[in-house]
């Protein structure tokens, strides 16, 4: 408007640049320019909410009581950090590369992640740790924000670095800014810098929104998915980009999008990024793991964005140093080890799962296994069942095939290795949840077509297989986990405790560790070997197997969302296992039970951390 543009210097610096710019030169870049009737995408629908939006509150309340609301919070809290100065200083500590945190209750992709988060407290977390910035969606209707999470950040992380004579995290406003209202408001509730996305920009508004947010000190994140959008956001002068790994039109997730647009921003377009450069480069989206954060330092990136496994974590600050691989932005460090099982380390499997909904209620609830049954039960699954398990499970962990298990078995094989064939176990399923086909003395042929048939990443042997079918399962399947289990007595029967009875299981645990990928107890019921019987063992089995022996070992028979979290609390085992104690009846989940049993056995304290 015009009298915008004779109040705004820089809008005035850019009418000119837009009237001399052709709309295929403006917006060719935009998905579906070139076929306007296509039906639209997700982001595309976002887009479209956040036009009414803006249009809603400005009628509520015109841009120059936000811009006044703005001057006042600066005058009071002090202005906008510099991002590139707070990714230089991550840049110089033992990380490398700076943290942004991300607060999020929700996705369009994932549904609900953890609604009942406070963000001013988990981000409070983050900022312990050494978070440099503080990624604060506040999008209302896909992302349940709202820009008051944002103030409430900005200002408990502001007094608590005061308190502690630290510097504060940068608070980045993560929305779908398309107009300066919005960059108003992120400066009115503390924002730092705000995500400028080139998706959904035509380049004449990149370039307008750039230009507003530096005019109020703000250096903003620019967001690339492709090499037209990186060379659209230099063309605007971006000098910190972010790559998204997600592509947000069609949510697919491309995690070597990153490296990509990395190598050309370097060779094609010979800008130098990274430590000591102008140019700042951050990955965006879908990275969950210490190897995932190891690539991007590879790389050279400036920071790397994490939200989804952070809101999900139980202890999120230990969830940062395992991720970042330091005790701290100032100290060395290493990743948990396997034994002692550190605090939501434990892994969660929910077996018996026939339904496709039980397995997505299940992995939503953050469930790292997904057992479907193949052996004669009451809740056996057909490979048409497990298929659609196995499709649910790989649309929520982003990915179109199996999660390989990579490692091969010497040809002596030895238990020696198991602890470490257990960590990689560990490390694959918190980047995705994995299914597990179960069977029970069935011929090996059926094991195997069953397996490849329903598409299944690992496979668990629940009868009386041997060595030897063991080998001979891993060598026709060698990309598949394998998983055995070993039967014990109900508590109360029998003497699992005796010496003899322990030196005949430590014996046999050790055989199968020297061919497996992990170990599961069960309680065996007398008329009945198939598990799902609803009874408990003796508990300090568990413990001596991992404590003295130094096996790790998933637990199951009679756990339930009431008594998960004593025995994670107790035993620490490496892994939990349930299937009728969250059932209504045999192969139908109880949804709430379900959650339950997932976040108590995640958010138990170890007994290691009680120690």
């Amino acid at each position: 408007q015009e009298s915008d543009r004779q109040a705004r210097p820089w809008l005035r610096e850019f009418c000119g640049e837009l009237a001399a710019m052709d709309d295929a030169e403006d917006r060719g870049h935009l998905h579906g320019y070139y076929n306007p009737g296509a039906k639209l995408t997700r982001l595309q629908q976002i887009v479209k909410q956040r036009e009414v939006d803006v249009a809603e509150a400005k009628a509520c309340r015109p841009a120059r009581d936000v811009e006044a609301a703005a001057h006042a919070f600066v005058k009071e809290h002090g202005g906008p950090l510099d991002l590139a100065k707070c990714l230089e200083a991550a840049e110089a500590s033992p990380w490398r590369l700076a943290l942004a945190a991300e607060f999020k209750r929700a996705s369009p992709s994932k549904g609900d992640i953890n609604v009942d988060l406070n963000a001013a407290e988990q981000a409070l977390e983050y900022t312990k740790v050494g978070a440099s910035v503080l990624s604060v969606l506040t999008e209302p209707k896909w992302f349940k924000g709202t820009l008051e999470d944002l103030r409430d950040v900005r200002l408990t992380t502001q007094r608590w670095a005061a308190e502690a004579s630290a510097r504060r995290p940068a608070c980045l406003r993560k929305d779908f800014v398309i107009d300066e209202y919005q960059v108003l408001e992120a400066v009115a509730h503390g924002a730092d810098t705000a995500l400028l996305m080139v998706s959904i920009l035509p380049q004449s508004r990149l370039r307008a929104l750039i230009a507003c947010c530096r005019q109020w000190g703000m250096e903003p994140l620019v967001e690339v998915v492709s090499s037209r959008e990186l060379k659209v956001a230099l063309d605007a002068g971006a000098r910190v980009l972010g790559v998204n790994n997600r592509n947000l039109h069609t949510f697919e997730l491309d995690k070597g999008r990153t490296a990509q647009l990395a190598k050309e921003l370097n060779a094609e377009f010979g800008r130098e990024f990274g430590a000591g450069k102008d140019t700042k480069l951050l990955a965006l989206s879908g990275l969950a793991t210490a190897d995932d954060v190891e690539e991007c330092r590879a790389i050279s990136c400036s920071g790397v964005l994490i939200g989804e496994a952070l809101m999900r974590a139980p202890d999120p600050g230990a969830a940062i140093l395992e991720l970042m691989g330091s005790a701290g932005p100032a100290d060395g460090g290493q990743a948990a080890p396997v034994l002692p099982v550190a605090p939501g380390a434990v892994l969660v499997k929910v077996c018996g799962v026939v339904a496709a909904d039980d397995a997505r209620c299940a992995v939503s609830a953050g469930a790292n296994l997904i057992g479907v049954i193949f052996a004669k039960s009451k809740r056996q699954a057909s490979v048409d069942q497990a298929s659609a398990v196995v499709e649910v499970v790989r649309r929520f962990g982003e990915r179109t095939d199996l999660v390989r298990c990579s490692h091969r078995l010497p040809a002596e094989p030895a238990a020696a290795g198991f602890v470490e064939r257990c960590a990689a176990l560990r490390a694959a399923c918190k980047r995705t949840p994995l299914v597990v086909g179960v069977f029970m003395d069935q011929p090996l042929e059926e094991v195997v077509q069953k397996s490849q048939e329903a598409g299944c990443d690992a496979v668990q042997l629940h009868g009386a297989e041997d060595l030897a079918f063991v080998k001979e399962l891993r060598s026709k399947l060698p990309d598949r986990w394998v998983f055995k289990v070993v039967h014990l007595p109900p508590r109360g029967e029998g003497d699992a405790n005796g010496a003899e009875a322990s030196e005949r299981l430590r014996a046999r645990l050790a055989e199968y560790a020297a061919v497996c990928d992990a170990l599961l107890l069960d309680t065996a019921v007398k008329g009945s070997v198939s598990g799902g019987t609803g009874a408990a063992f003796d508990w300090e089995v568990a413990r001596r197997a991992q404590d003295a022996w130094g096996v790790p070992v998933i637990v199951a028979g009679g756990l339930t969302d009431a008594n998960v979290a004593e025995l994670v609390g107790g035993v620490s085992p490496f892994g939990v296992d349930v299937a009728s104690g969250v059932e209504v009846a045999p192969g139908q989940k109880d949804p709430e039970k379900t959650a339950g049993y997932v976040r108590n056995a995640k958010r138990a304290r170890t007994a290691a951390s009680a120690a």
